[in-house]
């Protein structure tokens, strides 16, 4: 008689034990994907207005909101407001870089690379 309930109680708590307990969120979790924003910002010749570049990809799309972002960042004046700007419609700041020049042994940076990510829906 102890045997068998021995027997059965082992089962039970192996049953238990080997079942996995995962909360619910982690069995639905969807992995996000991420698109890329490399935007080139150098200063414009005696101006204190910014030039910007927008590099969102290679396909028709991303060449063309690249392009449009381009124009609408094109001419302000501070760097923060470019990041303001990205942050508003969804990137994420993941690094930046100087860009710098170097002529006659003296150099300087003469613009910011960031490196920007979104969540893609």
């Amino acid at each position: 008689m102890y045997k068998l309930l021995f027997i059965i109680f082992l089962t039970v708590s192996c049953l238990n034990s080997s079942s996995a307990h995962y909360p619910i969120n982690s069995l639905t979790k969807i992995q996000n994907t991420y698109s890329y924003a490399y935007i080139r910002v150098e200063g414009k010749f005696l101006s204190k207005k910014l030039k910007v570049k927008v590099d969102l990809g290679d396909s028709d799309e991303q060449i063309a909101e690249g392009e449009k972002l381009s124009e609408i960042l094109t001419n302000k004046k501070s760097y923060a407001a470019i990041l303001n700007y990205m942050s508003k419609i969804g990137y994420e700041l993941i690094n930046s870089f100087d860009l710098t020049d170097n002529y006659n042994g003296s150099g300087g940076t003469s613009g910011i690379i960031y490196v920007m990510k979104k969540a893609e829906e």
